[in-house]
């Protein structure tokens, strides 16, 4: 029994090995990022990042700020009993090796409490911090809350 076990791993890591992956670090870029213009000016709204991991191991977004936003928080979409929708906090978000996440309202997303003087199309600054990756800087678009705004 322990032996077939090995013999699973060792081929496991074989075909990951002869895949690429052998020694490539997570490598995480920001494709796209947008954050949502509040309807109330200074309310809470979220901010969608597309990241994608080109590298062969995982990697976890611990934390997102910005001098021009306040009160961050890193939340997944859940549905309860009733087929309410609301958002729960999480500590990170995995970036999955050679894979992406695409945040959105019915995924992952940063909830934060907005500037009063953002419009649209303004440029919002914020730095992602990952496990692996480290800190980078990204210029999120300031949309408008319409249909499909969060995609």
């Amino acid at each position: 029994m322990v032996a077939a076990a090995s013999l699973v791993a060792v081929g496991g890591l074989a075909t990951w090995a002869s895949a690429g992956y052998a020694g490539t670090p997570a490598d995480v870029q920001v494709k796209q990022a947008r954050v949502l213009l509040p309807v109330t000016p200074g309310g809470n709204t979220n901010a969608y990042f597309h990241l994608v991991n080109s590298g062969g191991a995982p990697d976890r977004l611990r934390a997102v700020t910005s001098s021009g936003a306040a009160e961050f928080e890193l939340t997944e979409h859940r549905m309860n009993d009733a087929n309410g929708a609301y958002r729960e906090p999480v500590k990170t978000v995995t970036v999955p090796a050679d894979g992406e996440v695409r945040m959105s309202p019915h995924s992952t997303a940063v909830n934060l409490r907005a500037d009063r003087a953002w419009r649209p199309g303004d440029r919002v600054t914020f730095t992602l911090d990952l496990e692996r990756s480290g800190r980078m800087t990204v210029q999120a678009v300031v949309r408008p809350v319409t249909l499909g705004s969060g995609f």
